[in-house]
């Protein structure tokens, strides 16, 4: 029997897969990262990707310096691989193909 359970928040959610009263959770790769860095031995991982989610900086209108500046830090470091290596650092995997062919 499948019993479908939403959770008010990601500590809730975590808290119930790692103590055995959740075994599936549709949720971002980041939290199930996390599931697994709380109990190993549960051996959670993402079997399908529903979305990828854009992350994104928010800009005041009319700045194009500071957009022309941070596009540029961008590019410069997804090519060395200092972006990815941040994106890993925090989401667990390497920044999604979908993102960079954007």
């Amino acid at each position: 029997m499948l019993t479908v359970q939403r959770y008010d928040d990601d500590a809730t959610l975590v808290t119930a897969v790692v103590s055995g009263q959740a075994y599936a959770v549709a949720t971002p790769a980041t939290l199930v990262n996390h599931i697994k860095k709380q109990n190993p031995k549960l051996n959670f991982e993402p079997k399908m990707t529903l979305t990828v989610f854009d992350l994104a900086i928010g800009l005041q209108k009319n700045q194009p310096e500071l957009k022309e500046k941070l596009n540029e830090w961008i590019e410069t470091n997804i090519k060395n691989g200092k972006l990815n290596a941040i994106y890993e650092k925090y989401h667990g995997e390497p920044i999604p193909q979908e993102i960079l062919n954007r």
